[in-house]
């Protein structure tokens, strides 16, 4: 617990990233203000986010993990089928990772995973601002001031973005590297698209099979789809006519209708089509797949990025918010470390602690970047080869189980807890690295 501080963190976004990070600070002894630029922080939208053993791990950290019951669709198994519905691959690889890491697996709709992380910072949650987005960063000697679109100021130490795909945050911190003879915005490579998916929640259709994830295979085209008693979740993947740099494009309603019939045959789960999914939706909505890693995630030593506003991923492997909250821990650890030692660090120290952050999740990241972009690829048979190694040598070669501990060992494994918080922590057939 850091005492007699007079630091405060203003957290840009109030995403499950933003609310991680709130809530390691919150744990910290910390001072922070979150600003969504959204009305409200819950909505009755919002895609299906795959919860990782490790993202497990830091809720329980957290003691917000008998929360999340009844809010999320178990899951047990995957089947791996062909468009037409004909299945070639069956494992129970949410069992093995439960096995293997001591954390299961939990599929949230975004709206309730969003709930949680916010009751899990209690009377703190009165520090979450709605309906304010960020305008402009003026930096001071000894902090920084940021205006909001209401007309309002909020004053502290520093800036996390944590504000998507779209940061404004990123933005502001470019042009101000930029003002000061530090600019670096020229060497970022753009966000680029390669596939569109439609995200949506349909009512259960009774007969649809419980707790098991399927995924489709096939030319251009792939989905993911799971269910339990009350709701389906989906993600149905199309790979573009060729590279697309407009991060912000929005789809007309011709063009949902072309998507929606482009996929209505294909069978998502046995004995149903897509058309019928999509007959049974609440919510639906058609975006693309952005790819991107960044080369600079903080300046002056008070702007600091996390999540998609610094890494971005396709949806394919789930792994895109399970890499934002690694990024929070990291970055909450790194600065309860230095404010351990110094309650009111300058702009010199947290350029530092942040270098250090930047050294540890960027690399990380990069990995986990290059994962999702092999197997969306390999999902939509991206070429003869990908098709090839996907669906017929590693299936032969590795067996799934082998393939999960694999990652397990490689990856899982070694993913960061909040190194403040005691407590014995699940430990399953996969010691964890840092325990």
């Amino acid at each position: 617990m850091i005492k007699d501080s007079k630091f405060r963190a203003i957290i840009i976004g109030g995403g499950p990233v933003g609310l991680a990070i709130a809530n390691g600070l919150d744990r910290a002894g910390v001072d922070f203000v979150v600003v969504e630029r959204n009305p409200t922080m819950t909505t009755d939208s919002g895609a299906g986010i795959m919860v990782w053993p490790q993202t497990t791990r830091i809720f329980d950290q957290l003691g917000i993990v008998d929360n999340c019951k009844g809010r999320f669709i178990t899951v047990h198994d995957k089947t791996t089928t062909r468009l037409d519905g004909t299945p070639f691959r069956k494992s129970l690889i949410f069992d093995y990772l439960s096995d293997n890491h001591g954390y299961q697996c939990m599929n949230f709709p975004r709206p309730l995973l969003v709930q949680t992380l916010l009751e899990g910072l209690g009377a703190n949650s009165a520090k979450v601002r709605t309906g304010a987005g960020i305008e402009n960063i003026e930096t001071t000697e000894k902090g920084v001031r940021v205006h909001l679109s209401d007309g309002s100021v909020e004053e502290g130490s520093i800036v996390i973005g944590a504000d998507g795909v779209h940061s404004k945050t990123r933005e502001i911190m470019q042009r101000l590297a930029e003002e000061t003879g530090h600019g670096f915005s020229k060497e970022e490579k753009p966000i680029v698209s390669h596939y569109q998916i439609m995200y949506g929640r349909a009512k259960y259709i009774p007969g649809a099979p419980i707790a098991t994830f399927y995924e489709t295979h096939g030319h251009d085209m792939s989905s993911q789809i799971s269910a339990n008693a009350d709701r389906m979740h989906y993600g149905i993947y199309r790979k573009l006519p060729g590279p697309a740099a407009d991060i912000r494009h929005t789809y007309s309603e011709a063009e949902v209708a072309e998507f929606v019939q482009a996929f209505s045959d294909v069978v998502v789960m046995p004995g149903l089509t897509f058309a019928e999914v999509y007959k049974n939706s609440e919510w639906t909505r058609l975006v693309n797949q952005h790819e991107g890693l960044f080369e600079h995630w903080h300046h002056g030593g008070r702007v600091v990025l996390a999540g998609d506003s610094c890494s971005v991923m396709t949806s394919a492997a789930g792994l895109g918010v399970n890499n934002g909250i690694q990024s929070a821990v990291v970055l909450v650890n790194k600065l309860h470390e230095l404010l351990s030692k110094d309650p009111d660090p300058d702009a010199k120290a947290l350029s530092a602690a942040f270098d250090e952050y930047q050294g540890i999740r960027r690399e990380e990241s990069r990995m986990l970047c290059d994962a999702a972009a092999k197997m969306i690829r390999i999902n939509t048979w991206d070429s003869c080869l990908s098709r090839f190694l996907g669906d017929v040598v590693l299936p032969w070669l590795i067996p799934d189980e082998k393939l999960i501990a694999r990652f397990g060992t490689d990856v899982v494994r070694a993913m960061h807890k909040f190194d403040f918080i005691p407590g014995g922590l699940n430990v399953g057939k996969i010691p964890w690295s840092r325990t």
